[in-house]
This record gives structure tokens, C-alpha cells and sequence, in this order.
């Protein structure tokens, strides 16, 4: 077969898998808003009673931080099981693969290491591109906030991590799987990695979008989800407790040995394996024409214009603060 089959339109399914994604990120902006005016009303109460509970206030409220991420994600449930029309629960997340192995199941740990590596580098270059122009990107320290509240650690650290799934390797990877496992892989890769709406997640996310999808299909989605899991609360989290709670330069050594582990891990496997991933991805690419049928939908357009907006926003707040203050 030389062309995709015509009964089938990448278009209109990349198109509506983009559209549904954009509403749960629209939905969880909103809530989050939301959140935010009630806390700044109820500040604003406080500082009208006692001035001096403010911060107090202010502290305890942010232990709800997690409240409008948890809200969202169960309306996503929602949203993502009518776009896959009752058929999230009831087959995405029923698939059964191969039996996992000790190999692969530490292979896979040391893809995450060499994953946030490879990110780094790339967010750097980032980070230095926007500099040149002017553009300084503000970097609160997310992993404060999750040790600080103990909503936010669930969302980061399990219901998000698995909704994620949900929504990306359940529904999305089999809402495209039709058109052939790599394109499902990659396309739902790539909107994972804009759906953080943030550069210094951005490739990170991209990259273990590629292993998670692989994951998914060739395993199940529960490894997915302990992977995710694993990477959010053991990874990111563990290595920012011991980064702020022990010796600075054994937690410094600590995340390098554990990074570069990976790293040379993940590197060896790739070179020794390479020929069996060029035989996957052989085996399993779509037909020609389905990529660029996909990239004509308006909708999967959307979508990134909208998340790249949301990424550059924190870098272009400043200068109009600095604006403010001239003025």
C-alpha cells in the first residue's frame, strides 16, 4: 500500500485528540484562576481583620495548592472518556503485552536518568537563545512547593502521573493507534511534551512520551504509570529532598552518579541495540502520507500555538514588570 487508507482521517482523530486536550489544559488554567482569585479574596479578608496573620495565612492556604490540579484532572476523566466514547475504561487501559523483564525494567530506569540529561542540555540552550534577546525566564522552585504542600505532592507525585497516562497513553495512544504504533508513539509525545506549557519541562517530557508509549504498547500501561510515577516522586522529588537536607556536596554528587548512570546505561543499550530499533520502528511506522494528513489538522495547530504562548509568558512577564516600575 502505497498511501494511508482513505476510510480512515488522521486529520479529523489528531484533530479531535488535539481539540480534547486543549480543553482539559483550558479547564485546568480556569480552575487554577479560579483557585487563585478565592485565596487572594480570602487574604484579603484576613488582612482586614489582622494584618499581622497574613503570612501565617498565606502559608497555611498554600498547603491546598494541589486542590485545583486535583479537581481538573477529575474533570479531565471525564472529558477524555467521551472523546474515546466510553472506551477508556472499558479497553485503553485493559491492554496486556509482553511480560516485563529484569533487563528492560532496569534499562527503562536508566532511560529516565539519560532522559533528564539529555533535557537539560536542551533546556539550556533554550535559556541562552532567549537570554541573547533579552528574554530572562524567572525559575520558582516547584520542588519547594511540592515538599511544602502536601496536595501538590499527590497531584505531582501520584494522581498526576497517572491521570497523565490516562489521558496520553490510554486515550491518546489508542485513539491513534489505527494509523500505526510509531505514529501514535510520537504524536502523543510530542503533545505531552507541549501540554506542560513550559520550556524547562518541554523536551523532557517529550522524551519519556517516546518511552512511556512504548511502554503502553508493548508492555501495558501500569508500568507506564509506575515509571511516571517513579520519575515524579523517587527522581524529581527524592533528588530535591536531598538536594535541601543533606550535605550539599554529597547530594551534588548524589544526582550527578545517579544522571550519568543513566546516561552511560541508556547510551550503551541505544548502541548495542540499534539495529533491533530500526527494525521496530521499520515494522511499526505509519503509511506514507498519514504525518503530514495529521499535521493539516487546525486543531493540533492550535494546540501548540496555545502552549507555546503559555511557555513564553513567564519569560516576557518581567519586562513589563520592569516597564511598571520605570513608569
Amino acid at each position: 500500500m502505497n498511501q494511508y487508507n482513505r476510510l480512515l482521517d488522521p486529520k479529523k482523530d489528531i484533530g479531535r485528540y488535539s481539540g480534547t486536550l486543549a480543553i482539559y489544559l483550558l479547564v485546568m488554567t480556569l480552575v487554577t484562576v479560579l483557585w487563585e482569585v478565592l485565596l487572594g479574596l480570602t487574604i484579603a479578608g484576613s488582612l482586614r481583620k489582622d494584618p499581622s496573620q497574613v503570612t501565617e495565612k498565606l502559608n497555611a492556604l498554600n498547603v491546598w495548592a494541589g486542590i485545583p490540579y486535583l479537581i481538573s484532572i477529575s474533570i479531565g476523566l471525564f472529558l477524555f472518556n467521551a472523546y474515546r466514547k466510553k472506551a477508556l475504561y472499558k479497553y485503553d487501559l485493559k491492554h496486556k503485552g509482553r511480560k516485563m523483564t529484569l533487563s528492560v525494567f532496569f534499562i527503562l530506569l536508566a532511560f529516565l536518568g539519560f532522559s533528564q540529561v539529555f533535557s537539560s542540555v536542551m533546556t539550556q540552550v533554550i535559556e541562552r537563545m532567549f537570554e541573547t534577546i533579552g528574554l530572562h525566564s524567572p525559575t520558582p522552585d516547584l520542588g519547594d512547593t511540592i515538599e511544602r504542600s502536601w496536595t501538590m505532592l499527590l497531584y505531582a507525585g501520584f494522581f498526576g502521573p497517572i491521570t497523565e497516562e490516562f489521558f496520553f497513553r490510554g486515550a491518546g495512544l489508542r485513539g491513534l493507534e489505527r494509523y500505526g504504533k510509531i505514529f501514535a508513539i510520537v504524536m502523543t509525545a510530542i503533545l505531552f511534551g507541549l501540554f506542560h506549557a513550559n520550556f524547562d519541562q518541554l523536551f523532557f517530557a517529550s522524551i519519556i512520551g517516546l518511552g512511556f508509549g512504548y511502554i503502553a504498547f508493548e508492555y501495558n500501561i501500569w508500568w507506564a504509570i509506575f515509571y511516571h510515577i517513579f520519575n515524579n516522586f523517587v527522581i524529581s522529588q527524592g533528588l530535591h529532598y536531598v538536594a535541601y537536607h543533606v550535605d550539599e556536596g554529597l547530594a551534588n554528587w548524589l544526582q550527578i552518579g545517579v544522571l550519568a548512570i543513566g546516561s552511560i546505561v541508556m547510551i550503551v543499550v541505544l548502541a548495542t541495540k540499534w539495529p533491533a530499533i530500526k527494525a521496530y520502528i521499520q515494522a511499526n511506522k505509519p503509511q506514507p502520507g498519514v504525518f503530514q494528513r495529521a499535521l493539516a489538522s487546525f486543531w493540533f495547530w492550535f494546540f501548540v500555538l496555545f502552549t507555546i504562548l503559555m511557555s513564553i509568558v513567564p519569560y516576557v512577564i518581567p519586562i513589563f514588570q520592569m516597564a511598571n516600575l520605570k513608569g
